[in-house]
């Protein structure tokens, strides 16, 4: 199958493999030099040409018994002849994260998968291709399956305190691939709802829940934009602070962040979420409560209940006063 060439995207990483389009890994050792190199896919699918998800990750879906290649590129850009390690390693979407695990830890699509030059040693400003290889065996289980191809240097270095490190740095590209039969499951999500809030400090926000409603997983991104505010105003648009994973089924909480501003409203609240080339908009009222100044002294209610309580204690005073008085009234002898 032709493939397309990639840009040049890749996340850093140790562990969890964030969306961000950074090219390299930059680790400073305690001492020596600075582990300094990147890694990006290479080939996309003519398929997904225009999916931006498929420029930075494996996105695939196979049948059982297919193989596929994926070319990546790795590059050192340190002063200095270094080695690294590529290899996959199994992965999990869990807390609106995509999370590779540490080491080469082994799932049904590690075993599937296969690297042509497992290590590569590479002269300062050098740079290569290497093959990923995923060959989807015949009784392989349907659904989803996610692991992450990683690109690793390792080097020794002393500490301050005389004590050796050793140090590990990584860069990984995600991969997120179907398996089954009778086409491609369909990627869907959904906006259930949005509230308003407004800090303490006064600073409003927007919290959108949102379900993954399709058979693939997503990493979503989005905006919202503000209409018929007071005045007939209108704000925004207000990026996401974050961009989260949802697996099949998973749902997650996105948050925007207006200025502080920003009129409690009533809002009509635009957000629009996107996942490569899906995209989901729903529209809804908001508004970001006044903002509630905290009090110095006692309230209204305050003072009312404590003058009641004054003027009940007093009453039950006076009656023990009356009730003393008549019984000594009572004892007193005849003259």
């Amino acid at each position: 199958m032709r493939r397309l060439l990639g840009t040049m995207l890749l996340a850093v990483a140790a562990g969890t493999v964030t969306p961000a389009a950074a090219a390299a890994a930059v680790v400073q050792p305690a001492t020596g030099p600075v582990q300094r190199f990147g890694a990006r896919l290479v080939d996309v699918p003519v398929s997904e040409a225009n999916n931006p998800r498929a420029l930075r990750y494996i996105i695939d879906y196979l049948p059982t018994g297919t193989t596929i290649h994926r070319r990546i590129y790795v590059e050192n850009d340190e002063t200095r002849t270094a080695r690294f390690t590529v290899y996959p390693d199994a992965a999990q979407i869990s807390n609106e994260l995509f999370t590779g695990d540490a080491g080469a830890t082994r799932n049904e699509l590690t075993g599937w998968i296969s690297v042509q030059h497992p290590v590569l040693t590479l002269s300062p400003g050098a740079s290569v291709m290497d093959t990923v290889t995923i060959k989807v065996p015949l009784g392989a289980t349907r659904g989803e399956h996610y692991a992450v191809i990683w690109v690793q240097q390792e080097s020794y270095a002393r500490g301050a305190n005389g004590f050796g490190v050793n140090e590990v740095s990584r860069v990984g590209i995600r991969v997120y691939l179907a398996v089954g039969r009778g086409g491609a499951p369909p990627t869907s999500f959904a906006i259930t709802s949005m509230t308003g809030h407004r800090s303490a400090s006064g600073q409003p926000s927007l919290l959108v829940h949102v379900d993954n409603t399709g058979g693939r997983a997503v990493d979503l991104s989005g905006t919202v934009r503000l209409t018929g505010g007071p005045g007939n105003t209108s704000a925004g648009p207000f990026p996401a602070q974050q961009i989260i994973t949802l697996a099949p089924g998973q749902s997650g909480n996105m948050s925007f962040a207006p200025p502080k501003s920003l009129p409690s409203g009533p809002w009509q609240a635009k957000v629009t979420l996107v996942s490569g080339i899906t995209t989901s908009t729903s529209t809804q009222t908001v508004q970001f409560g006044a903002l509630v100044v905290a009090q110095t002294g006692l309230g209204v209610m305050a003072w009312t209940g404590i003058a009641l309580g004054v003027i009940a204690f007093g009453f039950v005073l006076a009656a023990i006063l009356v009730r003393r008085h008549a019984l000594q009234r009572r004892r007193a002898p005849a003259s």
